[in-house]
């Protein structure tokens, strides 16, 4: 099946401009308006999508079918279209402090007082763009780690309609382990670095394999060891933890670089309480583990257990606010069971 990263984005430049356009200049209603009729055109026209929610919305609610289940999904959709709406305002800087309720914003800027810095773990579920608004009052040291390519059009189009640079990010293809040395620093400094935990990583293309295998072939020419065999390069690093009463593969590279990294570990959610044109935004942020207790021989272990730990906390805050959780694939058949592969905890690399 067609990985989340690589389905094609939906939409034209002229489309995508358009609409932010309305939403800056016009306001939120109009927004609203012109976004009804390209979310209907999505929903009807996007198998993948549609057949992602109903299955989403069927495990939550199994007794769901018929028009109950078409509308509850089409309001699924809004939801999505809402937090695209707040997703120009948070890069507009237009979300003000006064509208993020909970303990959220006060908890992550005491840890950052304190020089607690570390992972934070996210997910696709609410909208995380608004937490932008905390790290810039607040000037906090945020990092992003993402895959934007599947969403680059829209990113670049939000850079130019508003004039602002995007949060602090780093391309997770790009990940080595200089870079893994930069992370390190940074959370000894204080800093956070934000990495979602709910989207596998990226299988390697043909040619990824192919450019791999001739580095690895290199390497060996110059006598040196590469760092793991090139067979890793077709592994995807994930292993299925109980969600919503299946197993559903998640990625190990949050927590594998956790460990590597040896730090605090927190959670952070952003929900939208309240909607109209002046939204709420509920953020919750909180400790979730300490991995410089972890030794070196229970490192395996620790993955394994805080990865089931954090699938039963997301599954708790998704049951809350379903229509808020903002992965339409399949999420439970994302990716085969990595758990038997040898190298499967050898190294950070994963995708956001």
């Amino acid at each position: 099946m067609t990985h989340w990263a690589r389905l094609s984005e939906t939409g034209s430049t002229t489309g995508m401009r358009l609409m932010v356009t309305i939403r800056r200049r016009l306001g939120a209603w109009p927004f609203r308006i012109a976004l009804f009729p390209v979310l209907v055109w999505y929903f009807l026209l996007r198998g993948v999508a549609r057949r992602a929610s109903f299955d989403f919305l069927k495990r939550l609610e199994p007794e769901l079918g018929g028009v109950r289940l078409w509308t509850r999904s089409f309001a699924h959709f809004m939801q999505f279209g809402e937090a695209i709406m707040d997703k120009v305002s948070a890069w507009s800087g237009e979300i003000p402090l006064s509208s993020l309720t909970g303990t959220g914003p006060e908890d992550l800027r005491d840890a950052a007082l304190r020089g607690e810095g570390g992972i934070i773990l996210v997910a696709h579920h609410g909208n995380l763009d608004v937490i932008n608004a905390i790290g810039e009052r607040h000037d906090i040291d945020l990092c992003a780690l993402v895959h934007t390519r599947h969403a680059e059009k829209f990113n670049q189009l939000l850079e130019q309609a508003t004039g602002r640079k995007p949060p602090q990010m780093i391309e997770v293809s790009e990940i080595t382990p200089a870079t893994a040395m930069a992370l390190g620093d940074r959370v000894n400094r204080g800093g956070f670095v934000v990495i979602a935990a709910d989207r596998v990583p990226i299988p390697p293309t043909v040619d990824d394999a192919k450019a791999e295998a001739n580095s690895v072939e290199a390497n060996m020419a110059e006598g040196s060891r590469p760092a793991s065999p090139a067979s890793a390069a077709t592994s995807p690093r994930v292993l299925h933890c109980d969600f919503i009463d299946q197993p559903a593969p998640f990625p190990q590279g949050p927590f594998m670089l956790a460990a590597l990294l040896r730090c605090h570990v927190y959670t952070l959610s952003c929900i939208r309480e309240q909607g109209g044109a002046h939204p709420r935004f509920r953020v919750d942020f909180a400790p979730f583990d300490d991995s410089r207790a972890v030794k070196r021989s229970g490192r395996e272990a620790w993955i394994q257990q805080a990865m089931q730990r954090h699938a039963r906390h997301l599954e708790a805050r998704v049951k809350r606010h379903p229509l808020q959780w903002f992965n339409f694939f399949d999420f439970w058949h994302q990716a085969p069971d990595s758990a038997s592969n040898p190298d499967s905890t050898s190294a950070p690399k994963q995708d956001a």
